[in-house]
């Protein structure tokens, strides 16, 4: 059976001609979830300058139809190009952002945009600009089916009005010492990681609530280098926000039992539990070690099912041009957030904000 080629061209319902930017690890994920999974989509094409990535694209996407370039400048310009999922190098996000933008393409890119605040404030007033192009950042765990079924609860008043959230992301202890390499860009623990759960503490919270105050610490337990990028492998953030609700984040790069992920959402009326006892499956294992069961190996293994609701959700807020599922201007709040919590892991020192979310604490020296 012939492979229909990914041109744009369809005698059936509309589709939006996505472009992926950066075909890596996430950017594969997105470019076969988008070729198989989100039916209202089509690939147009792919970039990425690395010779390895090209060369997967020539086995997995090419059969297809899709248009495979070297560079993001010479992808930019495919006609019928839409949208772009980017998932290049963090430190072009900003660049292939804002030039999709000046260009009337709608935009999904992985977070973070960037690692600077000024340079996201620039983002966010250059989408402002265009009101006729969307853009979204993906915060995926939004996407989770878990997270979004908790989120109707909420919405309904079933555990009254949410006031503490603890969220942890624990994951699989990698001796490859990747994250320490990482660590040099990443822009540190909370910023790389913990930013997720920022995410989801607005989500539920409200997407315009400020933070008032925020401490945090930690510890390279198992790598050690990290103290090199002022980093931790184990680390505690707590926020509180205007309006009286309190944060508490654990985030480690240490267990050795797999991925573990949990949220707990405490409300004047009751508590929401999200993955409490990290499952891959509803299979109990009864041996000598007792009755047990297996956690998830990753992140990407957790959330598998979100990358592809995210896609369908910007691509049905694009081609029906609706309201995006959640708003740019909260992946401003969770960075500023998430840098202050990194400094105060350094410094150790409280952190606070007035009510409109500027900072009050003078900057640390640099």
């Amino acid at each position: 059976m012939a492979i229909p080629p990914a041109n744009g061209v369809s005698s059936g319902p509309r589709k939006l001609n996505i472009g992926v930017v950066g075909i890596g690890r996430m950017g594969q994920r997105h470019a076969l979830n988008i070729l198989h999974r989100v039916p209202r989509a089509n690939l147009l094409c792919v970039c990425s300058p690395a010779k390895s990535d090209l060369e997967w694209a020539d086995q997995h996407l090419k059969p297809y139809g899709v248009q495979i370039y070297a560079t993001f400048e010479e992808m930019i310009e495919t006609p019928g190009l839409e949208a772009v999922v980017i998932a290049s190098a963090t430190a072009l996000h900003t660049k292939h952002t804002i030039e999709s933008l000046e260009r009337g393409i709608h935009v999904l890119c992985e977070k973070p945009v960037t690692t600077d605040l000024d340079e996201l404030a620039m983002v966010l007033a250059k989408a402002e600009s265009r009101p006729d192009v969307k853009v979204m950042v993906g915060f995926t765990r939004r996407f989770d089916d878990d997270y979004q079924y908790a989120r109707k609860k909420v919405e309904a008043g079933d555990i009254g009005t949410p006031i503490v959230i603890r969220s942890q992301g624990c994951e699989t202890l990698d001796k490859s010492g990747f994250f320490v390499q990482y660590a040099k860009v990443s822009g540190g623990i909370f910023v790389d990681t913990t930013i997720h759960d920022i995410d989801l503490t607005l989500s539920f919270f409200g997407d315009d609530i400020q933070p008032k105050a925020l401490w945090a610490t930690g510890t390279a337990a198992m790598h050690k280098e990290l103290e090199e990028f002022h980093d931790a492998d184990n680390a505690v953030g707590v926020v509180e926000f205007w309006g009286g609700k309190i944060a508490y984040y654990y985030h480690s790069r240490t267990a050795v039992h797999g991925y573990d992920n949990v949220t707990e959402i405490y409300g004047t009326n009751g508590k929401l539990s999200i993955n409490a006892v990290p499952r891959k499956n509803r299979v109990e294992i009864s041996d000598v070690h007792g009755v047990r069961h297996e956690a998830l190996p990753s992140w990407i293994d957790r959330y598998s099912g979100a990358f592809v609701t995210e896609l369908n959700e910007f691509t049905a807020a694009v081609l029906d041009n609706t309201e995006l599922p959640m708003k740019l201007s909260t992946a401003l709040t969770s960075l500023r957030i998430a840098l202050a919590l990194q400094e105060s892991l350094v410094t150790g020192k409280k952190i606070e904000f007035d009510e409109k979310g500027n900072r009050i604490t003078p900057e640390k020296a640099s």
